[in-house]
C-alpha cells in the first residue's frame, strides 16, 4: 500500500532516483558552488546534509571546503548503503538512515545544515525546516535548494508543459501531501521564522549553460522514476504522462529546442531569535 503520509517516499525509492543523483549533480554543482561559497567562510565546519541521497553533493562539499566532517541522513536505505560504500574511504563523511521531521541530532550541533532537492517532496516541509534549525548553532547557516516546478520552461512542445506539472505532477503531488511550487514560498517562510542575512539566487539549468544531453538525462531519469508514479495519483493515463515527459526530454535535446530549469539556492543565517521561533515547528 502507498504511504501517502509521505510526500513523494516512493519514487525517491526508485532505482531511477540513483541516475537522476548523479546526473543532477553534475549538472548543477558547477553554478551552485559560487552560491554557498559564504557559507563556508572557514574550513572546519561541522556540516549536516539533510537528504543526502547518495552522497553526491556532500562529497562535493568535503572537496571544495574542508568541513571538519559532513553527516548524511536520508530516509532511503538503499540511498545510504550506496553512499557508505561510494564514501567508506573519505573520513570526513558519515551516512546514516533517518526522518528528517525528527533529525537524530542534539540541539546547536551543526555549523552547517543543507536540504537540497527535499522540501517540494515532503509533506510537512516546515517540520524539516524546524528541525534543520533546531540542530544548527546560533550564527550558522541553512542553506537549501528547494525546487519549483513552476519554474520549468521548454519551446517548442507539443503538449503544454505548464499544464503537465500543474494537473498531472501537480496533483499527484497534492494527493501525497506535498507540494510542487514550494521553492518560491522559501524566502518568505525564512523571514517568519526570524532567519536573517536571507538570500536568494537562481541557478539556471538551461540549454546553453548545461550540455543538453546531461539535462535531458536528468528528464529521462525523472520519467522513469516518476511516470508510474504520476499517473496512479493523477489518473493520468500512463501512455500520456509518458508521452508529455518525451515531449520534453526531445525539445531538450534537439539543437532548435531551448529548456531552462530554474531553481532556488536559499542561504540564511540562524540566530537565536530563529531558535525560539523554531521550536514552534518541532514540539
Amino acid at each position: 500500500m502507498t504511504d501517502y503520509h509521505y510526500g513523494q517516499k516512493e519514487p525517491m525509492e526508485n532505482e531511477a532516483m540513483v541516475r537522476t543523483l548523479d546526473t543532477q549533480a553534475r549538472a548543477i554543482w558547477p553554478q551552485e558552488r559560487n552560491f554557498i561559497k559564504r557559507i563556508f567562510i572557514r574550513p572546519g565546519l561541522d556540516v549536516l546534509d539533510v537528504g543526502c541521497g547518495t552522497g553526491e553533493i556532500a562529497s562535493r562539499v568535503v572537496k571544495e571546503f574542508s568541513p571538519a566532517h559532513v553527516s548524511g541522513i536520508d530516509i532511503a536505505a538503499m540511498h545510504i548503503r550506496l553512499a557508505e560504500e561510494r564514501f567508506k574511504s573519505v573520513s570526513a563523511l558519515s551516512f546514516q538512515q533517518g526522518d528528517a521531521t525528527a533529525l537524530p541530532f542534539g540541539d546547536n550541533t551543526f555549523d552547517v545544515a543543507l536540504c537540497r532537492h527535499m522540501l517540494q517532496a515532503v509533506p510537512d516541509p516546515m517540520k524539516v525546516i524546524g528541525e534543520m534549525i533546531r540542530v544548527i548553532r546560533p550564527g550558522g547557516w541553512f542553506y537549501a535548494l528547494a525546487e519549483d516546478y513552476g519554474m520549468l520552461f521548454f519551446h517548442p512542445t507539443k503538449h503544454d508543459t505548464d499544464e503537465f506539472f500543474g494537473d498531472y505532477g501537480g496533483k499527484a503531488s497534492a494527493k501525497a501531501g506535498s507540494d510542487l511550487r514550494n521553492g518560491r514560498k522559501m524566502p518568505a517562510i525564512l523571514a517568519s521564522l526570524k532567519l536573517e542575512d536571507i538570500e536568494v539566487n537562481y541557478l539556471c539549468i538551461d540549454t546553453l549553460r548545461v550540455e543538453r544531453n546531461l539535462l535531458a538525462d536528468i528528464f529521462t531519469h525523472w520519467r522513469d522514476g516518476f511516470e508510474e508514479w504520476i499517473s496512479t495519483h493523477s489518473g493520468k493515463p500512463l501512455q500520456d504522462v509518458r508521452a508529455r515527459f518525451n515531449d520534453m526530454i526531445e525539445c531538450t535535446r534537439s539543437k532548435e529546442g531551448y529548456a531552462a530549469w530554474l531553481i532556488p539556492s536559499i542561504s540564511a543565517r540562524v540566530t537565536v531569535g530563529t531558535k525560539q521561533d523554531g521550536k514552534k515547528h518541532v514540539e
